[in-house]
């Protein structure tokens, strides 16, 4: 039988090419002192949103739709697990915003200069202030049970592993009253690499080592807190990186 050599090495090239990126860049993130530096530097609120400008261009117009679809009905009490220096949401009417973060500045960037020490004021919000704010691992928040209205993260959960991710989860389930909902954004991985090239390269850079598939991440969030999820994907840059949405109401 004769075999057609044009189409074998149209068809696998594109593969083998692929296949040498990807073990290139393994070797150069984890090998140089380079990318420590610079994720050291992000740490910074003002460099992290400069970061963000840049690679992920277009996020402000391409996400606001979508947080006023999923965002325009929260009332009371909202939970930011893993905050960051903004809340990069609207703020719920006559309600607050509790922001959690492990990053001191960030959260002194969150909450416009304030640092919180007492869990119990959550309880009951001073009437002058929308944003509070906490130093805190997210495997061990600080709060009552039942505190909160609705607890959120965005571009969190690729920062961890499985395992820690899962106990996060499961705190921001304790942290919401019966009735209240989890809702949660993170990157995924291109469905195919060669499709979506710049968003695959951001992935792989990305300071957070566990960017998982839409199964991976929808297996995770099922598996660690069962019941009802939705979920949606969208394309939030022009660079062709996309997030999985995903909501859950507690009984």
């Amino acid at each position: 039988m004769a075999v057609d050599g044009r189409r074998f090495f149209k068809r696998e090239r594109p593969n083998f090419a692929l296949q040498y990126l990807r073990i290139s860049l393994t070797a150069g993130k984890e090998g140089t002192w380079v990318f420590k530096k610079i994720y050291k530097i992000l740490e910074i609120p003002f460099i992290y949103r400069l970061a963000m400008l840049i690679l992920v261009p277009g996020a402000n117009r391409l996400l606001k739709p979508v947080y006023n679809k999923f965002f325009n009905l929260q009332l009371g009490k909202v939970l930011d697990v893993g905050c960051g220096p903004s809340s990069g949401t609207t703020l719920p009417p006559q309600g607050w915003i509790v922001g959690v973060d492990i990053n001191e500045s960030y959260v002194r960037s969150f909450t416009g200069g304030f640092l919180d020490q007492d869990p119990q004021l959550v309880l009951n919000p001073p009437a002058d202030r929308r944003y509070l704010g906490y130093l805190s691992s997210a495997d061990r928040l600080p709060f009552p049970d039942a505190s909160f209205d609705e607890a959120r993260s965005r571009s969190f959960f690729h920062h961890m592993s499985d395992p820690e991710a899962a106990a996060v989860i499961r705190e921001m389930s304790r942290c919401i009253r019966p009735g209240g909902r989890i809702i949660t954004f993170d990157v995924v991985w291109p469905r195919r690499a060669w499709t979506r090239p710049f968003a695959w390269l951001i992935c792989r850079f990305d300071r957070g080592a566990y960017v998982r598939s839409e199964s991976q991440t929808l297996k995770l969030f099922q598996e660690t807190c069962p019941g009802h999820w939705t979920w949606e994907r969208h394309t939030y840059s022009y660079t062709g990186l996309e997030y999985l949405w995903l909501q859950y109401e507690k009984k």
